[in-house]
């Protein structure tokens, strides 16, 4: 695996979250800080919890980006029952044209980033209409191997993965937010409005 797309994809993946949690009010606003990434501002939870968990969320997806076995991250904003009210979907798939001397310097990577979350402060009215007692969870797609390695790695003991068993929700509404290249991989990113 990519070394460089996975510590990209991870560290975009933290900015994303953390700027989800902030658009979508799951906490309130005095618990962010503003930092600079991608040369705009973004927002960034500063409560030691919420990064915590965001935190031991990302390293599990680094170590199964690391097997090869990851094809999706679902970061789902909850209502009180645990149930999916909206969802950022992250597909990942191989690039099998992949040039590495083509976005040498990753310009391009940045701005497809730096788009992903302008354009998400731009579609936050959305946000709206979610309930007041609202949560997260995060979904990772991948297969069963890579769950055991997950759970039987020592820095992750206390972070278990647990197997979701619930149906999907229909969606009521999908609306595509970014497609991009991110070194030998594409990620297609889209948000899912589910019916209630």
């Amino acid at each position: 695996m990519d070394i460089c797309f996975i510590d990209l994809t991870v560290e975009f993946l933290a900015v994303a979250f953390h700027s989800i949690l902030y658009y979508a009010n799951v906490y309130p606003k005095s618990i962010f800080e503003t930092r600079r990434k991608y040369s705009i501002v973004v927002y960034h939870s500063i409560h030691p919890e919420v990064n915590q968990y965001i935190d031991m969320c990302l390293r599990s997806i680094s170590e199964c980006f690391k097997t090869g076995h990851l094809s999706r991250v679902v970061f789902a904003i909850t209502d009180d029952g645990h149930h999916p009210l909206l969802k950022f979907v992250f597909d990942f798939h191989k690039n099998v044209c992949f040039d590495d001397a083509k976005d040498a310097y990753l310009v391009q990577t940045e701005q497809n980033l730096r788009a992903f979350l302008l354009k998400l402060s731009s579609i936050s009215e959305k946000f709206n209409k979610l309930p007041e007692d609202i949560s997260f969870t995060v979904y990772l797609h991948t297969n069963e191997s890579t769950a055991v390695a997950i759970t039987t790695n020592p820095s992750l003991e206390d972070f278990p993965l647990i197997e979701n068993e619930e149906n999907t929700a229909e969606s009521s509404e999908i609306l595509p937010l970014r497609s991009f290249p991110v070194r030998s991989y594409n990620m297609d990113v889209y948000m899912e409005m589910m019916t209630l």
